[in-house]
């Protein structure tokens, strides 16, 4: 696959992300985890079609702590007039300039040489976004869809906000993918072809392994959410989208009081909850989004937050089964049989 290349903007300038400047363009051409160069369409990450490059001519590579090139060619690879001893790595610094094929052959300057970053980049004006693990399209302000890493699989789904039910409007994508969003449609660069998954030691942590702890203030105007498990705690700011989690977490609370089996517990039809919480569906999806994001943000990027809430047809549900409600020191009851709301013993 050749290399996806932007021009690069402030908040995700190529003065933070790897990049060579491409010798005939005024642009960045930005590095892959492992990146080849050559002429071998479809192949070479960055293709250069002279005759004496090679399929695969060299490549760089960051081996976790720096960038290092390999020639892996016939003809040569100069860095600084020097030509490369085959098949050795070589690191690289900011400014070298590297020629491939002949010494006097256009010059490639190394930019910049920070680690490898995931990055959306726009098709119409080569903007770049450096690409959150729970990211919002087209932007958080009036988010639409979502792209995420699912660290369960090691793939990325881009997932759009209004299916019914949880996956029917997701898909998988990969690099170089066009995503098209609203009137925004960008390239998906996976610079960082790691990804997530070797973040910390945490096999297959997902959401539903955390105890959630809502606290409500008197009039409910106010609900902090707590995510703990074993000795990690997380405190999080309270946001208006904590009272649909807080109103989900108590239909889970108050099926559980009833002896409902767990896959049948806390289920809300959709049409049901915007009534009660007297929000359009539109809004209510946008909370939803939020609140992945939020916590997706504050947890390590080893932890699945998608299934924070689970979609059925026209119905809806927390995904987590741990849960406390205070107000205050007072540890909130749902009763079963009258759906009200009590409070209990001080913790």
């Amino acid at each position: 696959m050749r290399a996806l290349i932007g021009v690069a903007h402030r908040s995700g300038g190529r003065e933070h992300m790897a990049c060579l400047q491409h010798p005939d363009r005024d642009q960045p051409v930005f590095l892959l985890a492992h990146h080849t160069i050559g002429r071998r369409a479809g192949v070479a990450d960055t293709r250069i079609t002279m005759p004496e490059i090679s399929g695969i001519h060299a490549s760089i590579q960051w081996n976790g702590c720096e960038w290092v090139i390999r020639d892996l060619s016939r003809n040569g690879t100069w860095v600084n007039g020097q030509q490369l001893i085959p098949a050795k790595n070589q690191p690289l610094e900011v400014g070298d300039r590297i020629a491939f094929g002949r010494a006097a052959n256009p010059v490639w300057k190394v930019e910049n040489l920070d680690a490898p970053e995931n990055l959306l980049i726009d098709r119409h004006s080569g903007e770049v976004q450096v690409l959150e693990s729970y990211h919002l399209l087209p932007d958080e302000h009036d988010p639409i869809a979502s792209l995420h890493f699912n660290p369960i699989n090691g793939v990325w789904v881009y997932e759009l906000m209004d299916g019914t039910e949880h996956g029917e409007n997701a898909r998988i994508v990969n690099h170089g993918n066009r995503i098209d969003c609203a009137r925004s449609s960008w390239e998906l660069f996976l610079g960082n072809s790691q990804g997530a998954t070797t973040e910390l030691a945490m096999k297959s942590l997902c959401i539903a392994d955390f105890r959630l702890r809502f606290t409500v203030s008197h009039h409910e105007e106010h609900v902090l959410l707590q995510l703990a498990k074993s000795d990690m705690t997380v405190d999080l700011a309270a946001r208006s989208h904590n009272y649909l989690l807080l109103y989900l977490a108590r239909a889970r609370i108050r099926d559980m009081q009833r002896g409902i089996n767990a896959p049948d517990q806390g289920w809300v039809a959709i049409d049901l909850a915007t009534r009660e919480l007297g929000i359009t569906v539109n809004h209510l999806n946008t909370q939803i989004f939020r609140a992945r994001k939020q916590i997706s943000d504050s947890l390590p990027d080893a932890i699945d937050t998608s299934n924070l809430v689970e979609r059925r047809s026209h119905e809806m549900r927390l995904g987590c089964n741990q849960l406390d409600i205070y107000k205050g020191s007072q540890k909130e009851t749902v009763e079963a049989s009258t759906e009200t709301i009590t409070e209990t013993t001080t913790e």
